[in-house]
């Protein structure tokens, strides 16, 4: 019997996707779509919203009217500039960035986008102003939008206007992503006795509801053997603990399904146990252990023999009971034990374990 267990395991994430907009109706704040993601107020260096009528007939519905854009050459000094951040210590993965866009007459002739994961080296994206509105969509892929944390700036620009008054319009930005609500730590699988143990642990979670957890034979159909009431919402490491009473002989792939309250799920990776009939295998139970007894899962060891010494190779007079319906063994000692570390020994024909029991 061996176990194939994994550490640090993203998911598969079919998570509810976020927009932050700005949609610039009376004003230039943002608004974000999930709890897990918060956005700036749209903000303007080297140029202003005009005086009089700031916002007007837009894209749709109203519209921000920006002026004072540089006559010279394009400098990349002016722009106007909207952020997204993860809360707690959630992350995100932006997709797509999109927005309408026009010019008065005298208005800005060119526009460009930069975003502060490359610290606005270069461009996202270019295009020519028409005094008729224009609607801007960018794809946001590779490592530098994905699965962050933190935040994300991104400048419009614009250059080339025939005066200064002229204004860029813009509206309805958008910046679409998904959030990951959250963040598996650990899942390992360790067969105990007849049985398995699934255990998993999260740095923090956001809306999350239970987690079920699901069995497979060959990685095709999974269905689920028990559900788990998640913390919910905490930026504290949470661990969870599952027994699977009843395994498949041979091969058992696990994974979890994590539900939140908005009905979004995500898929762990799976991890494996192999269940046989040869393979001996002692596993401590509750470890650290009492001083009056040691429990102890066993698996292909009949009629074993116990000897519990100290890690100086003192032996510790113990007697061991039957094995039980679940596959566990009691070792008692004559006297309670010192705390201490103390190593059990198990030898039989199939075999001879030795295993580390922490005593309090």
């Amino acid at each position: 019997m061996f176990a194939l267990g994994v550490s640090a395991i993203p998911p598969t994430s079919t998570a509810q996707p976020f927009t932050g907009a700005w949609s610039f109706e009376g004003n230039s704040d943002g608004v974000s779509s999930n709890p897990l993601i918060s956005v700036s107020s749209a903000s303007y260096t080297g140029v202003n919203l005009l005086a009089v009528n700031p916002y007007t007939t837009g894209h749709a519905g109203l519209g921000a009217n920006i002026q004072n854009w540089s006559t010279s050459v394009c400098n990349n000094t002016e722009y106007v500039q909207f952020s997204v951040s993860t809360n707690g210590t959630a992350k995100m993965t932006l997709s797509s960035l999109s927005f309408a866009f026009a010019r008065s007459d005298a208005g800005p002739r060119n526009i460009s986008v930069r975003s502060s994961v490359n610290g606005y080296s270069s461009d996202t994206y270019t295009q020519t102003v028409n005094t008729g509105y224009q609607t801007a969509s960018i794809g946001l892929s590779g490592s530098d939008y994905t699965n962050r944390t933190g935040t994300i700036t991104f400048r419009i620009y614009a250059c080339n206007p025939t005066a200064s008054g002229g204004t860029l319009r813009l509206d309805e930005i958008k910046l679409n992503g998904t959030p990951l609500p959250v963040e598996l730590v650990s899942f390992t699988a360790k067969p105990q006795g007849e049985r398995v143990q699934l255990s998993w642990e999260t740095s923090w979670e956001r809306n999350a509801e239970r987690f079920e957890v699901q069995r497979s034979r060959d990685l095709g159909e999974f269905l689920t053997i028990g559900s788990l009431t998640a913390k919910g919402t905490t930026d504290q490491r949470q661990q969870y603990g599952f027994m699977d009473e009843h395994p498949f002989d041979g091969a058992n792939y696990y994974r979890l399904k994590q539900v939140d309250f908005d009905g979004t799920t995500e898929y762990s990776r799976p991890v494996a146990v192999v269940m046989d009939n040869l393979t001996p295998s002692l596993e401590i139970l509750g470890n650290p252990s009492d001083r009056q007894a040691i429990r102890a899962a066993v698996r292909n060891l009949p009629d074993a023999t116990y000897r519990l010494t100290t890690l100086t190779g003192q032996d510790v007079l113990v007697q061991s009971g039957p094995i039980q319906v679940d596959g566990s063994v009691t070792i008692t000692p004559i006297q309670p034990l010192m705390p201490g570390l103390y190593l059990l020994r198990a030898e039989a024909a199939t075999g001879r374990i030795v295993q580390r029991v922490a005593v309090e």
